[in-house]
């Protein structure tokens, strides 16, 4: 990989440094030497000299501009990096150098314009790549690291670290799709990673295939069978198959894994609702509610059909009221069908 320094260094030839050099050329190559040994206040000075006589030599802004964000002058670099540009829009290095300076300015969105435009004309400069993947990691601007996040995967680089978060970006935008192809090649080439295969369940259950997904998180659970968010997610996909005794089976065996998991016990009174058993699925839920059970909103709902269908209107309509507080809005429904509100 290509360090920023190295852009730098490769720029310059080695030159004798003298101090009686007069002509143009010798106070350019000057300030380049300057540059090379890393006497950036020197180097300063000769390009601050040389842009003031030769305005119009983009060279000369564009090497001034270097000098000071090697000082880290990064504010008054910027000045002379948009003047070099200004004058010469086809210099595609300051745009590289100006996105620096616009970075530790905290002017991210044109740094990352700036190394949007580098990676025009070097498209297979590692550095820019992450570079430009990183700044847009931290500006959620999933497009431009998704893109640098292919490159990167596509060139070898970045290793098991790398997919993770590219795969992360695609699930949390949305992009189950090509999060899914994306884990299946790399199951393609390291088959025996159950992690991935693990991954990939949660993928699929997001995308609402819930029988590859169990597919995959039954693969995952041969290598770890007590790991409890892959069991939560087996019995997710049974449920949502419906595969009810199955269910029953598997959240009776989480429960006894985590006795005071109150999610558990919410989850059971929801399959002993779709079984008709109003008394054992109100006790469920009392328990999760005792325990602080996660999506509260859908366990009121839930207790609210058990206690409606014990013939406990009063105090089903009182639940449905808490659920619907609490964001669960099915449970506006039955407030209007079944407790006139």
């Amino acid at each position: 990989m290509k360090a920023f320094g190295l852009w730098i260094a490769l720029l310059f030839l080695s030159q004798p440094f003298t101090l009686e050099a007069q002509s143009e050329s010798e106070r350019y190559e000057l300030g380049l030497m300057a540059l090379k040994e890393g006497k950036y206040t020197d180097a300063k000075k000769v390009f601050y000299q040389l842009r003031s006589q030769y305005p119009q030599n983009s060279q000369y802004w564009y090497l001034s501009g270097m000098s000071k964000i090697q000082l880290k002058d990064y504010s008054s670099a910027l000045v002379d990096l948009n003047k070099a540009i200004s004058i010469n829009p086809e210099l595609q290095d300051a745009y590289l150098f100006r996105h620096l300076a616009n970075k530790e300015t905290r002017n991210f969105q044109f740094a990352l314009a700036d190394i949007g435009k580098y990676i025009e004309y070097e498209p297979n400069d590692t550095a820019a790549r992450w570079s430009r993947y990183q700044l847009a990691m931290y500006m959620k601007e999933y497009e431009e690291a998704v893109q640098d996040g292919s490159w990167l995967i596509n060139n070898k680089l970045g290793g098991d670290s790398l997919l993770e978060s590219q795969i992360t970006l695609l699930e949390e935008s949305g992009n189950y799709r090509n999060a899914i192809d994306l884990l299946s090649q790399i199951i393609k080439r390291d088959a025996d990673n159950p992690n991935w295969y693990r991954k990939r369940a949660f993928l699929y259950f997001a995308a609402a295939n819930h029988q590859r997904s169990l597919n995959d998180i039954e693969r995952f659970l041969i290598t770890d069978p007590k790991n409890i968010s892959a069991l939560k997610l087996r019995f997710d996909n049974h449920f949502y198959l419906r595969n009810l005794p199955t269910c029953e089976k598997y959240v009776v065996e989480l429960i006894d894994l985590e006795p005071k998991n109150g999610t558990f016990h919410g989850d059971y009174g929801h399959v002993l609702l779709q079984k008709g058993d109003w008394e054992r699925a109100e006790k469920s839920f009392e328990k999760a509610i005792k325990l602080k059970s996660d999506a509260l909103g859908y366990i009121y709902l839930g207790r609210g059909i058990a206690r409606f269908n014990k013939g406990d209107k009063v105090n089903a309509c009182s639940d449905w009221e808490r659920a619907l507080i609490l964001g669960e809005m099915v449970a506006r429904n039955y407030l209007i069908k079944y407790c006139n509100r």
